[in-house]
């Protein structure tokens, strides 16, 4: 079932037909080719000068960053049409149920850089709850998949049925507990996976397509009901990695973690499928290049390599834990390693506050964890 472009975007873009682009506000010194757009190297993607001298070009963050954006979008636009495919083809017996979790896999490995971008399309259609049921408190995606498989099997296998039902049973968990369970996975495979291959594109389409998000984003200016100037949208990607970060800490670590007196070993992320630890991997590295590629430049090459530094540092704790974050929050000894990561995410939060916002100039705005 198709999905149109989202009312707001739709509004907004026609609001700003005919208005001029927003200028950056000042125009840079031109000397030994500095400051000439002719200066910029579109190769590297770096600022027209030099950073450091208490000059961001918010600009050129816009565009930089809205190159990552585009490409992890599209990551998981192109993994969810291959999940899609491989699971019509497990269930007309062609090809494995391991082939299956594998393409699930990079699946959701994908979609764990967006989880930060929780604002425009991904508000807008509410995609966060859609692709990824997470946490399910009350067994929603148990309960979803139950309506779903006591439908004709025609109608299982129908995406645009599967539209029609229950959000929790449209996405990710759904198709984890599908493959990772005792449940039988066909017909109902076809239909979620189909519905999440088309909301894929839809979430692509509504950032990326003409009068989408990202056109919002570059007529940012007094005419912008959303971006009054290129430095608000810089504050909602700064805004971003603080609420990604805070999502690892808090809930993908936080509550399996529970007390020391009570782990919960099934509040973990996926833990099914064993890929709690490779979530937040992909995560930390969704942020990292934001970071590098997105912000690059306009960030001191000091505070950047540092900050990218301790995300590596937060990698390579996640990678010493050996074994899923599940299992490991149910041992005294190995839960020290899961504490010791959120204690790294945390500082790396707070590196962030103190180094990346200020180069860029913003602090965090509202954020998708504010009031959680």
């Amino acid at each position: 079932m198709p999905r149109s472009l989202f009312p707001a975007a739709a509004a907004i873009c026609v609001a700003l037909a005919g208005a001029p682009l927003a200028q950056s506000g000042h125009e840079p010194p031109e000397r030994d080719g500095v400051g000439r757009e002719d200066s910029f190297n579109e190769d590297l993607g770096l600022p027209y000068w030099a950073p450091g001298r208490g000059q961001v070009d918010h600009d050129a963050i816009r565009r930089r960053s809205l190159g990552v954006l585009e490409r992890q979008f599209g990551a998981f636009r192109d993994q969810a049409a291959r999940l899609a495919e491989t699971s019509v083809a497990f269930c007309n017996g062609s090809v494995s149920e391991e082939e299956a979790k594998t393409s699930l896999r990079a699946t959701w490995l994908a979609w764990a850089p967006l989880d930060s971008y929780q604002f425009g399309p991904i508000e807008q259609l509410g995609a966060a709850l859609t692709v990824n049921f997470w946490p399910d408190k009350k067994n929603f995606v148990g309960r979803g998949l139950k309506a779903l498989q006591s439908l004709p099997p025609e109608d299982q296998e129908d995406p645009a049925k599967v539209a029609q039902g229950s959000a929790a049973a449209q996405g990710l968990p759904a198709i984890e507990r599908l493959l990772h369970t005792d449940i039988e996975p066909c017909p109902a495979l076809v239909g979620v996976s189909g519905f999440l291959d088309q909301f894929s594109q839809d979430i692509h389409d509504a950032w990326f397509s003409g009068g989408g998000w990202a056109d919002v984003a570059r007529a940012a200016g007094p005419n912008n009901p959303v971006y009054l100037s290129s430095e608000e949208f810089t504050k909602t990607l700064y805004t971003a990695v603080d609420f990604g970060l805070t999502r690892i800490a808090d809930s993908r670590l936080g509550r399996p973690l529970g007390t020391f007196e009570k782990s919960y070993p099934r509040r973990a992320e996926a833990w099914r499928s064993g890929l709690t630890n490779e979530i937040i991997v992909a995560q930390l590295e969704g942020i990292a290049e934001l970071v590098a590629a997105g912000f690059a430049g306009d960030v001191r090459e000091t505070d950047r390599a540092w900050i990218l530094q301790v995300i590596e540092q937060a990698i390579a704790r996640t990678e010493a834990i050996g074994q899923p974050i599940a299992e490991a929050v149910q041992d005294p000894q190995s839960r020290v390693r899961v504490e010791s990561l959120q204690a790294k995410v945390r500082y790396l939060q707070l590196q962030t506050a103190q180094d990346l916002g200020p180069n860029l100039g913003v602090d965090t705005g509202f954020s998708a964890a504010d009031g959680d």
